[in-house]
């Protein structure tokens, strides 16, 4: 495979410094790829050479000022003739979009964005914003795009639609994590690293420094970088008095930044605006705990026990931060901050996930369809009990049950896979805080050589983490998750694979059905006779609440998206919604079922848990910078929902009034007016019955017996108060109860009669 690299970003003698973040994805694509490189160089970073080696990269250099139209226009003829032999074309950073946008390549072409301008227009200078909205169209004209998170992607797809949008991180690789050091002579050093410019907010760095001071702490930062704002930053820094507290060291090169973290105890980024910021993910890996300001996708790898995001540009709140972060994490090791990215941002999981691009780039779909003949003895030959084998062999499908005990029915989950799947499917078992001996037990002794049993061992009663256990283990090209109790009808898998090839989908919902194969559950209630992909607001998906059926392993891997570790009810429910709003996704609506077992006495989704615990999953979902990046449209929908079913739901089974105590009433209010100012427009769908039990929950001094005659009520359907919703423009609305419960129907009683039609 033959990849040829345009950008505009890449290292000169000029400007050593420039598109580091270039250099690092080329190397990692150069693992799978023969790799060459094409530097349209503006002049300001000329340093007069054409062709060069760079770190083993093959460049060639093409002199262009994407200010003017007359070198763009140059350097897209001169394009025409250095991209020949490629098998495909990867622009990088937005002005190289310019000359193909004049002369589109002949060969598929992929686009990888970092620009910040796309997601925080307002640090760009008044015309550019004005010209920004006609210039982002460029983005819609690749085959793909990537950008390095979703805060970044949000925007992208904006302008793409259905287009492909995918997720490949920025290389954050890991390395010797430094133990911290002892804190007995008192003192908090901080370090930051990034340019000496607004967007970094530096002078709020040393207002900060100084409010820290000012408030008896030992605190000094050392800032790693340069930039227009060094002479006002030194002067700010007088006038606060922090000089000496204050070292400003310059640009450096890498291994001085992990000498600057060894050192340090906290990682301090006050940024205004971030796509990724590379640096804290650094400091994160490196094993320091991190305090940065909220805008950006930084929000989608700090997580809470790390760390801390500012949302407002306010010293007191940062140093605030600083203060809460430093006392929570003084106990944490480095190995185990580190532990919270690990490997997500590595060089190979960025080039798996750029493989994986190239293959869906010029193939159109994976290779799962000529895997066919041979499926069976890739099972076959799946690792055995004792977890040995080719870590790279095995089936097409990996179907991963968790199990915490030998009195669920694993063995007839197992053979579900097994014997109506196993030509294209293998199973791995992880035995949940239980010797992998005992389940082993209990699985068909003709099914025990095909199975992997690996033992995972946690403080949670929670199948969230053996279930990430085994997707992490898993070296298939799609994964499954089966719950011990449920089972798979006869050729699910196949049909999965056959959908996932016809749409080139990333993520196939199964069929469901309740208690055996016939019993249809109706939702999502997908658009009637819907084909090929579907969509998150058109096709209510987010009414289905676990990903359940085929996920591809490579995205999984270089997202970072898995299951809520520890959440006993709803530690699902962030995940599948954000697969379902992010990736491609299909559904699988005429295929075999997926049968949710009714026969386990012990399902945790059953049981009658307080508000906080109930519904303590909805933090995970609201409080995430992919949800708040989703258009208003997805928000809403996915609001709404949360709403009908979670919160209408966890009051509906909540029948004693003895149950709803002070505490209760007062979390089940917050819980739902959070969901309200989240989800603006959320309310509008619902009936005038549903209404009046959001009213009843949002007001802690309604009676208890109030509260679930509402709950009750809104049961009682075909009323006019269960199908109108309060404002009756509402009426039609695709959330509303009559087109919600006609889209239902059409869902539980059509798919036998589409599989006959698509001869499945």
């Amino acid at each position: 495979m033959r990849i040829t690299v345009i950008t505009t970003w890449f290292p000169t003698d000029v400007a050593p410094s420039r598109g580091s973040f270039v250099v690092r994805d080329t190397l990692a694509i150069a693992r799978h790829a023969d790799v060459r490189l094409i530097h349209l160089v503006p002049p300001a970073d000329d340093d007069g050479s054409r062709r060069l080696v760079h770190d083993g990269i093959d460049v060639l250099r093409i002199p262009m000022d994407p200010k003017r139209p007359d070198q763009v226009l140059r350097a897209s003829r001169a394009l025409e003739h250095a991209v020949r032999g490629a098998d495909a074309v990867h622009s990088m950073a937005f002005s190289s979009l310019l000359p193909l946008a004049l002369r589109r390549p002949d060969v598929p072409w992929i686009h990888t964005e970092h620009w910040s301008a796309l997601t925080t227009p307002a640090t760009l200078p008044r015309p550019a914003q004005l010209g920004l909205p006609v210039l982002r169209h460029l983005l819609s004209l690749p085959d793909r795009v990537t950008a390095v998170c979703d805060f970044l992607a949000a925007p992208i797809r904006e302008v793409r639609a259905a287009r492909p949008t995918a997720i490949v991180p920025c290389i954050v690789e890991p390395g010797e994590v430094v133990p911290r050091r002892d804190r007995r002579d008192g003192s908090l050093r901080l370090v930051s690293t990034g340019g000496l410019i607004d967007r970094k907010d530096p002078l709020l760095a040393v207002d900060v420094l100084a409010r820290l001071v000012e408030r008896g702490v030992d605190a000094r930062l050392e800032w790693l970088g340069d930039g227009p704002l060094r002479e006002d930053t030194v002067r700010r820094a007088a006038e606060r008095g922090v000089s000496e507290r204050l070292v400003l060291a310059g640009s450096v090169p890498g291994d001085e930044v992990r000498a600057a973290l060894a050192r340090a105890d906290l990682f301090f980024g006050p940024t205004k605006a971030d796509n990724f910021f590379v640096s804290a993910a650094e400091a994160i890996v490196a094993g320091r705990p991190v305090v940065l300001g909220a805008t950006g996708g930084q929000g989608e790898y700090v997580q809470p026990q790390v760390g801390a995001l500012v949302a407002e540009q306010d010293a007191d709140a940062y140093a605030d931060a600083v203060l809460e972060v430093d006392a929570r994490t003084r106990n944490l090791g480095a190995q185990e901050i580190a532990d919270t990215i690990g490997d997500s941002f590595s060089t190979r999981t960025v080039a798996a996930g750029y493989r994986d691009q190239y293959e869906r780039l010029l193939h159109g779909s994976s290779d799962h369809h000529a895997a066919g003949s041979t499926g069976a003895a890739r099972a076959a030959g799946a690792p055995g009990t004792d977890g040995a084998g080719d870590p790279t062999a095995g089936p097409v499908v990996d179907v991963i049950i968790a199990c915490h005990t030998p009195e669920r029915p694993v063995g007839r989950a197992v053979a579900s896979v097994l014997d109506g799947n196993g030509e294209l499917a293998g199973v791995t078992v992880v035995c949940h805080n239980i010797a992998a001996a005992e389940i082993a037990a209990v699985i068909r002794p003709e099914h025990r050589d095909r199975v992997r049993l690996m033992e995972h061992h946690d403080s949670y009663r929670s199948a969230s983490g053996p279930f990430n256990a085994g997707i992490r283990a898993s070296r298939s090209e799609f994964v499954a998750i089966l719950g011990s109790d449920d089972t798979l009808a006869p050729g699910a898998v196949r049909s999965w694979l056959a959908v996932q090839e016809s749409t080139r989908a990333d993520f196939v919902i199964t069929r469901l059905a309740l208690g055996s194969a016939t019993a249809g559950v109706p939702t999502p209630a997908v658009r009637a006779y819907r084909r090929g992909l579907v969509d998150l607001v058109a096709d209510r998906l987010s009414y289905r609440s676990a990903p359940l059926g085929l996920m591809r392993r490579s995205l999984l891997e270089s997202t970072g998206i898995e299951l809520v570790e520890g959440a006993t009810i709803g530690g699902d429910v962030a995940m599948v919604t954000r697969l379902m709003a992010t990736w491609r996704t299909a559904y699988d609506r005429g295929g075999p079922a997926y049968v949710i077992g009714e026969d386990a006495g012990d399902r945790v989704t059953y049981v009658v848990r307080p508000m906080q615990e109930q519904l303590g999953f909805f933090p995970d979902l609201l409080d995430a910078g992919w949800f708040a990046a989703l258009p208003a449209a997805a928000r809403r929908s996915i609001g709404t929902k949360l709403l009908r079913i979670h919160v209408f739901g966890a009051v509906f089974y909540r029948e004693d009034p003895a149950i709803w105590t002070s505490r209760e009433r007062t979390d089940l209010a917050a819980i739902t007016a959070e969901v309200i100012a989240r989800a603006p427009g959320c309310l509008e769908p619902l009936s005038r019955a549903d209404r009046r039990l959001v009213d009843a929950c949002l007001n802690p001094e309604v009676p208890a017996t109030e509260l679930i005659a509402a709950a009750q009520d809104r049961r009682h359907h075909g009323r006019p108060a269960t199908l109108i919703p309060r404002e009756p423009r509402f009426v039609l609305d695709r959330e509303a109860p009559l087109r919600f419960m006609a889209a239902s129907l059409a869902v539980r009683h059509l798919p036998r009669l589409q599989g006959a039609v698509s001869g499945r």
